[in-house]
């Protein structure tokens, strides 16, 4: 072997891996910052999809109290009914 060869060898394998270095290092930043993108993205879909949700639940309660209390009014007029008109007795004759 000649006197520069395996210098050069040598050389060259630490630039090539220097180079692969830099090459993930910086795949990795952007990899991370696509990342963070769309974990962004997926917060504000659940966030929207949450609020929705709270929208949806706020309706059914007020059609949940309004059936109750339609069902009160109900049960109070039967029960102020049978005290005001008692059932006809049929007299045996």
């Amino acid at each position: 072997m000649k006197r520069f060869e395996l210098p050069s060898i040598i050389g060259s394998i630490v630039a090539a891996g220097i180079a692969l270095g830099a090459v993930v290092i910086g795949s990795n930043a952007s990899l991370h910052a696509e990342l963070r993108t769309e974990v962004q993205s997926l917060r504000a879909e659940v966030r929207t999809d949450i609020r929705a949700l709270e929208h949806r639940l706020v309706a059914v309660e007020r059609r949940q109290a309004r059936t109750e209390g339609l069902l009160e009014g109900l049960r109070d007029a039967i029960a102020a009914q049978r005290l005001q008109d008692p059932p006809a007795r049929k007299e045996s004759t």
